[in-house]
């Protein structure tokens, strides 16, 4: 079943007679993705550069693949441990070389994610110097996949789910092993049983196909220009590094490899190689892609 997400009207702008703005909330929570809209006449004017200034960070403006003409987009995502703050968000563009600043306030808020104790064997919470080893290079590994951005985006239809499923265990829960915080819940799991068919969220290349030690059996979609989705703990594969696949098609079979106790799938998301809350950067994107 397709599943279409729309949240909240975009806040609108009008720059110059000829520049539009669209901003789809002022108010933005840790590990949560923003989204901008920029619009120009057809012919005039002559931009020769613009992007995004958001905490310290540029963020370039890509063509947006639904509209014709001088339409483009720029995905913005909040770190996990951003703190609550009032920032400022700032649209540059040069015309005719002048610079134009337009400055936005935003508010950074922190969301209240949900605590999980989990007693378990000490095996698994502490490591050998092997594992150690293994975890630093699948790390390293991971991170030069995610800082990589592919010119073309490939999605052109909103993003669904990986299975019609309950989820079972949502982004950002802090985890809790034996009463000492170890991290934070890195993705959304879906309930799903051994051998269930794992569907990929939106149109893409595969960059990753490969057993790692907390994820399992884990595969990764790159889908252009900075957007990242990750299936792990599955049993099987049914994609190869470098294939390209289409929104819904089968990618793997759901499992329980890796570290956990049970089958089920994680599906994460990353922007721009920040790790995102999955469900909301689907709702957000999709109000890009939403026809």
């Amino acid at each position: 079943m397709l599943k279409i997400f729309i949240i909240s009207i975009f806040t609108f702008f009008t720059l110059r007679a000829d520049i539009e703005l669209e901003l789809s909330d002022t108010n933005i929570a840790n590990a949560q993705t923003l989204l901008v809209k920029f619009k120009a006449d057809l012919l005039d004017p002559v931009i020769e550069k613009k992007y995004v200034a958001f905490e310290g960070k540029r963020y370039p403006f890509y063509k947006n693949p639904m509209q014709k003409g001088r339409s483009f987009y720029a995905l913005i995502p909040v770190d996990y441990y951003a703190k609550a703050k009032k920032s400022e968000l700032v649209i540059v563009y040069v015309v005719n070389g002048e610079k134009y600043y337009s400055a936005f306030k935003m508010e950074i808020y922190e969301k209240e994610y949900k605590k999980e104790r989990l007693k378990v064997a000490s095996s698994r919470v502490k490591f050998s110097k092997k594992d150690k080893k293994r975890i630093k290079k699948e790390r390293i590994e991971a991170m030069k996949i995610y800082r990589k951005k592919s010119k073309r985006f490939y999605p052109k239809a909103p993003f669904i789910y990986p299975l019609d499923s309950k989820i079972t265990s949502a982004f950002g829960t802090k985890r809790i092993f034996n009463d000492t915080l170890k991290s934070y819940h890195s993705g959304t799991d879906f309930r799903a049983k051994k051998g269930e068919p794992v569907k990929a969220v939106a149109d893409g290349k595969v960059v990753l196909v490969k057993n790692r030690f907390f994820a399992g059996n884990s595969i990764i979609i790159d889908h252009g220009q900075g957007v990242y989705s990750g299936y792990y703990h599955l049993s099987k594969f049914k994609v190869k590094k470098g294939e390209f696949v289409k929104r819904g098609q089968v990618i793997a079979l759901a499992g329980a490899t890796g570290r956990v106790t049970g089958p089920h799938l994680h599906l994460s998301m990353r922007v721009n190689a920040v790790q995102v809350d999955p469900i909301d950067f689907i709702k957000t994107v999709n109000l890009l892609l939403y026809r």
